[in-house]
């Protein structure tokens, strides 16, 4: 139980494709978009050889579950049979849309991918954030390949993105000095909220709200966006607060102007 509730904002890639050279293979290829068991992988193989001419690749879609949207942060999941540091520029993590052959810049490998590592269960499997570039798509393609000149064997278990937030109310509408509350509507224990002053980026204001309540303090005036977090670790697309003060009825207006004299 209390693993269903913690993914229950997950949206899971559910169709997969992929594309191997001579001396290169995928197994088990629909363990990766197994959604009943999310510890079972594909495996992507490549022998020897130089110059990154044999590669194995597997692409994750989003066809039948809802696709993500462009500001939609990816998570994948993958592991090795050794260190998934030490094989860093021998294997490839890069969106697509509308297929395997069809990626979307950048590619993330070497450095890049190791900004974006989280290393859990030991160093062979690790999870990597891809956070938005503004660029549509639809899939994850998982490319091991020969670039280091070695036999490598690795695993894909997984992509999903999280369920942006419903709110049951966009616009809120404060008389000045009064403060006001909006409601998350797909609210799962297991999930935190923050709200930033940007779609992406920006800063974060007020506290983490862990209830489906949203407290907005008075003549907070402005455009905020919320964006889910499950275990306060994998971000959401944040959806958009628009909250507006009005003054007091009969509060005389002031205008200041320059005078000449």
């Amino acid at each position: 139980m209390v693993i269903q509730t913690s993914y229950a904002q997950r949206i899971y890639a559910d169709k997969e494709q992929i594309s191997t050279t001579l001396l290169a293979s995928v197994s088990d290829r629909p363990w990766a978009i197994d959604l009943s068991d999310t510890t079972n992988h594909s495996t992507l193989r490549v022998t020897l050889g130089a110059l990154g001419l044999i590669y194995s690749r597997q692409n994750l879609q989003f066809v039948d579950n809802p696709k993500p949207n462009r500001y939609s942060p990816i998570i994948v999941k993958i592991g090795s049979n050794s260190s998934l540091v030490t094989l860093l520029g021998g294997f490839v993590l890069q969106r697509t849309n509308g297929g395997i052959n069809n990626t979307v810049v950048p590619a993330y490998s070497d450095s890049q991918l190791l900004n974006l590592l989280n290393l859990f269960g030991g160093s062979q499997i690790g999870s990597f954030i891809f956070l938005p570039n503004g660029n549509d798509f639809d899939g994850i393609r998982f490319e091991v390949n020969s670039l280091l000149n070695l036999a490598l064997t690795a695993h894909y278990y997984y992509a999903f993105y999280i369920a942006s937030p419903t709110l049951s109310n966009h616009a809120i509408h404060l008389c000045e000095g009064a403060g006001g509350t909006a409601t998350i509507s797909n609210f799962q224990p297991g999930y935190t909220y923050r709200l930033y002053t940007a779609q992406t980026g920006g800063t974060q204001v007020w506290n983490d709200i862990t209830t489906n309540t949203i407290t907005i303090p008075p003549d907070s005036e402005g455009s905020y966006w919320l964006e889910a977090r499950e275990g306060n670790v994998y971000p959401s697309a944040r959806v958009k607060i628009t909250v507006t003060v009005h003054p007091l009825p009969g509060k005389p207006q002031v205008t200041l102007t320059d005078e000449l004299n």
